[in-house]
């Protein structure tokens, strides 16, 4: 009996030992990306004086005075930004409204944060 318990473990440690196992696991996924930090960000425009404005995005691509405000044009990446800037109490002028616009007629009205962060 002894010996039909040896053959039988015999044969199948053989039989394990052809069994095909697969060289290489699947490798888990890899992490879903991060997406990019903003380009800029509303908290930093929104009161910000004309030349931080300018060292931020460049020469505006139109200035237009209106009584004590002052309208700016900025060409960005996905769309143009248009900020109004208006003398605060001591007579500094300051980024009070931001908004943006498509960079063409006929294109839809972007989402202002992602304008921002696309820059």
């Amino acid at each position: 009996m002894r010996f039909a318990h040896y053959a039988l473990f015999g044969l199948l440690s053989l039989a394990a030992a052809c069994a095909t196992t697969p060289e290489s696991a699947e490798a888990p996924p890899a992490p879903a990306p991060q997406p990019a930090a903003p380009v800029y960000v509303l908290a930093d425009i929104l009161g910000a004086r004309a030349a931080s404005v300018d060292d931020m995005f460049g020469a505006p691509a139109l200035t237009r005075k209106e009584g004590a405000g002052e309208y700016r044009r900025y060409a960005l990446t996905t769309c143009t930004l248009i900020l109004i800037l208006y003398p605060d109490e001591t007579g500094v002028s300051k980024v009070a409204h931001v908004d943006a616009t498509a960079t063409h007629s006929e294109g839809e009205k972007p989402d202002l944060e992602a304008c921002l962060a696309a820059g």
